[in-house]
């Protein structure tokens, strides 16, 4: 049979899948903590040469509630010779692919409570070419998000674990002004070094816009300016946030998005890679 229906409890089904990767492990989850981590290093029991691409939403409200733990997520670096992070925003998909050979569509988080204590629901498949079409989709999830190399994330998990020690001491002294403004800067710190890794390398807000926007006419088809907006805004609402108006190393950040839009559709345009028509965007044929 080419599926099967994954019911809770399902961490033993987890492991037995997981174990049986060979080469390439691909995990979507936009919440990680420490106990999914532990259970992922049962099924796959010692340093390898698997390469481990991962998934997930690193967002400051993520990171400061505890969803996603960033010492978590760097474990995978102890344990795994090659590993991979993006974080995509409004991540929503929990999907595990392994080896191009079975694909896991479930509810489930990489978490304790993703695995073991929630009620959870998915199916598991064995058909390689639906399964190889599932990778496609999720490599292409991947390089539209915030790419994270292991220093980064060192960086950010140095600043969650300081904020956290503000606040336990906020907690034991309530009406402290000076605590109020280090929690604040703390956050600040977070939010900053996350939007920064995004232009890491000389990368621009122009090229990620570009990107998304080949992607988004390539899968949708022609579309307007207005239809685009909400697409793009969807796949980068770290980017397209209309409450702020941040630069970063003289990229901007916020309620400008909608102009460099335009301007990416400008150089597309000259590129000759996308062409306006009726008032819809096409993709070039040649």
């Amino acid at each position: 049979m080419d599926y099967k229906l994954i019911i809770s409890p399902w961490k033993n089904e987890f492991i037995d899948a997981i174990k049986t990767t060979k080469e390439e492990l691909i995990i979507s989850s936009p919440f990680i903590d420490s106990k999914g981590i532990q259970i992922l290093k049962e099924a796959i029991s010692s340093r390898n040469s698997i390469e481990l691409s991962l998934v997930t939403n690193i967002t400051a409200k993520n990171l400061i509630s505890g969803f996603t733990e960033p010492s978590a997520i760097l474990e995978l670096y102890e344990h795994f010779n090659n590993v991979r992070v993006s974080s995509l925003g409004r991540l929503h998909a929990k999907v595990y692919i392994i080896d191009e050979k079975i694909g896991i569509i479930t509810s489930a988080n990489l978490t304790g409570g993703g695995l073991i204590g929630n009620f959870e629901y998915g199916i598991l498949l064995k058909n390689r070419e639906m399964v190889a079409s599932i990778k496609n989709d999720m490599l292409e999830y991947y390089s539209f998000g915030n790419i994270f190399d292991r220093e980064t994330l060192e960086k950010i998990r140095n600043e969650v674990e300081l904020l956290r020690e503000k606040r336990e001491l906020k907690e034991r002294i309530p009406k402290s002004s000076e605590l109020d403004k280090l929690l604040k800067a703390r956050e600040e710190n977070i939010e900053t070094e996350i939007l920064k890794n995004r232009i890491k390398g000389g990368k621009t807000i122009n090229s990620i816009f570009a990107d998304t926007i080949l992607y988004i006419l390539k899968k949708k088809g022609p579309l307007s300016t207005e239809e685009m907006h909400p697409l793009i805004q969807a796949l980068h609402p770290d980017i397209c946030d209309d409450s702020i108006d941040r630069v970063i190393n003289g990229q901007h950040f916020g309620k400008k998005w909608k102009h460099l839009v335009r301007n990416a559709q400008q150089f597309l345009k000259r590129k000759g890679l996308i062409y306006l028509k009726n008032g819809k965007w096409h993709l070039s044929e040649n």
